[in-house]
């Protein structure tokens, strides 16, 4: 797993439903054994906001919804952001939280 993977989360619980996520915790995070990782889920509107980052022409991510991903249950890369969309998160980023 790497910092701006695109992967399904499915945890395990009926309540809890799958979800589109992108990996934002660090490759040194992220190639550790750590077993909890940072990230957000995909949205499919618009989030209105400053701090939200188009992925492409129909998917976003606010980076006000940061949450942290159990390892275990990141079940399947599906793509990888673009360098300079993934420039234009980590400014989000360092926006929302003034780093």
């Amino acid at each position: 797993m790497r910092r701006g993977e695109v992967w399904t989360y499915r945890p395990p619980t009926q309540q809890a439903r799958e979800r589109t996520v992108l990996i934002l915790s660090s490759d040194g995070v992220n190639e550790s054994e750590r077993p909890w990782l940072l990230g957000t889920e995909l949205l499919e509107q618009d989030p209105q906001d400053i701090l939200g980052v188009a992925l492409d022409s129909r998917l976003w991510i606010s980076t006000l919804f940061l949450t942290r991903l159990y390892r275990g249950w990141l079940v399947e890369r599906v793509a990888e952001i673009e360098p300079g969309v993934q420039d234009q998160v980590d400014a989000a980023l360092r926006a929302a939280l003034d780093l």
